[in-house]
């Protein structure tokens, strides 16, 4: 099924960003069209894997590859990959953490997605002039890896149910990330927690253990 879906997607995503490289060729709103025709199928390619992840998670299948991993790299190559998008909306994204944060034992691949699906979150929820930031500190006997924004903020009826499936599509998300983001960081033995207030922004806090169990993982880095 992966297979089937993501090949036409693939082909779908290089033919658009051809024609928005078609200079004179394609007039600006030819290129724009195009812009969106890409926009959409990456999205939607984002979802396919958003609903293959969360069925391997819920047959078990999914082990995690576990290494040391630099928290200020995870933290900063999250909010590069934000930048693009958070400029476009006018918003600012901030890192912050401790220089001594160091490093945490998990799954690179696995906590980039997680924040990755909080930033994303966070930068549509901000209006313009606002903030997002991604931040780390450390707890007793974990790290916390955390995005906080300005936005509108979560009403409190929702909060009880934000990380159920398909309810995140009331702050504009795909329905599964917010399910996927706590599926992601229970497998490493953690939990997530929210704090928000409506009409004053949200933080959501990934509470990870500084040594996750999980799939065999690659040998430790050095400070």
């Amino acid at each position: 099924v992966s297979y089937e879906l993501r090949t036409p997607l693939t082909t779908i995503i290089g033919y658009s960003e051809l024609l928005e490289r078609s200079g004179e060729n394609l007039s600006e709103r030819g290129r724009g069209h195009a812009a969106a025709v890409r926009t959409a199928a990456t999205q939607l390619a984002r979802s396919i894997d958003d609903v293959l992840d969360m069925a391997q998670i819920d047959a078990d299948e999914m082990a995690l590859d576990l290494e040391d991993v630099r928290v200020a790299d995870l933290l900063g190559e999250a909010a590069a990959r934000w930048q693009k998008e958070a400029e476009a909306a006018q918003v600012t994204i901030k890192v912050e953490h401790p220089a001594d944060i160091g490093l945490l034992r998990g799954d690179v691949r696995r906590l980039a997605q997680t924040l990755d699906h909080l930033a994303e979150n966070a930068v549509r929820q901000t209006p313009p002039g606002g903030v997002v930031t991604i931040a780390a500190r450390r707890g007793l006997g974990e790290v916390q890896l955390q995005v906080t924004d300005t936005g509108r903020g979560i009403p409190f009826h929702v909060q009880a149910h934000i990380f159920d499936r398909f309810i995140g599509r009331e702050r504009g998300g795909p329905g599964l990330g917010l399910a996927l983001v706590k599926a992601l960081v229970e497998l490493h033995g953690g939990w997530v927690a929210l704090e928000s207030e409506p009409g004053a922004g949200a933080t959501f806090t990934c509470h990870l253990p500084e040594a996750a169990q999980g799939a065999a993982g690659h040998p430790e880095l050095s400070f």
